[in-house]
């Protein structure tokens, strides 16, 4: 029984389930959509957007680290808004970064 346990607590290939890799998928295709989306409503040139969308999609993890501390530097919690704000708060967002 010990065995077991101590081979389940490390890191191995064998114990990762293919449900964690469809779990993460999922993640990264929804964090992949809101970024597109952020996007899409700055007010920046094509080729800046595109540059974004390159750099996201080629340099995945370190892409979308540097976009969400732009994101956050810039105060444009607009990315954040598919997710979780209730339609009256995106409308306050939406004003908010209208007015800025």
């Amino acid at each position: 029984m010990l065995q077991i346990v101590i081979r389940f607590l490390t890191f191995e290939v064998i114990n990762v389930h293919p449900a964690v890799y469809w779990g993460l998928l999922s993640i990264w295709v929804m964090l992949l959509i809101a970024a597109a989306s952020s996007l899409r409503g700055l007010e920046i040139s094509s080729r800046a957007k595109t540059g974004w969308i390159l750099l996201i999609l080629l340099i995945p993890v370190f892409g979308m680290g540097i976009y969400t501390l732009r994101c956050l530097v810039k105060n444009n919690w607009s990315f954040l808004k598919p997710f979780f704000a209730p339609p009256r708060t995106a409308k306050k967002i939406a004003s908010a970064n209208r007015s800025t």
